[in-house]
């Protein structure tokens, strides 16, 4: 089966990104967990610091997606538009911003069928750096950066399983 693309053009050869991915096992079929997890709508159900995100359109390869998330005290509502540029039903959807966009973020969420009732998620998020300035009003040390990102990535990931194995 082919895979659902739309061509990217984003440059980031001058940004420094962070990148991390995480992976869980989740007790539940894999098209209820892609149907979930890959549609940003539900983020704030188990990303914290997301406020709302809101697709504009149907779920799709080309859907732009509003999401408005909690930064710091300083940025408590930004605002970051992405556009769904890779899907395959029950296994891909990928996001990211537009390359006008002041920071770039690429969100992919991949799901796997490992038995009829178990289902692998692997979640990775790319971001530049300089979102950590804005929302802080200073840098941060990659690494330190990266550490964090970390750390998130795996209490998403254990509230996103909570919350589908208890649905």
């Amino acid at each position: 089966m082919r895979t659902n693309e739309m061509t990217s053009t984003s440059k980031m050869t001058n940004k420094k990104l962070i990148k991390t991915t995480g992976t869980i096992l989740v007790n539940k079929k894999a098209e209820r967990v892609f149907d979930f997890f890959a549609n940003p709508s539900n983020d704030n159900l188990w990303r914290t610091e997301i406020n709302t995100s809101t697709l504009n359109g149907e779920f799709q390869l080309g859907v732009t997606i509003s999401e408005y998330s909690y930064l710091s005290k300083k940025v408590p509502n930004n605002l970051i538009e992405l556009t769904c540029v890779q899907f395959e039903k029950n296994k891909l959807a990928i996001f990211e911003t537009h390359d006008n966009a002041q920071f770039h973020i690429r969100s992919q969420r991949q799901v796997k069928t490992i038995s009829e009732n178990i289902t692998e998620i692997t979640y990775t998020l790319d971001f530049d750096i300089g979102l950590v300035k804005h929302a802080l009003g200073f840098a941060l040390p990659k690494f330190i950066v990266s550490l964090k990102a970390d750390s998130d990535i795996k209490k998403y990931l254990q509230q996103l399983k909570t919350k589908l194995e208890n649905d």
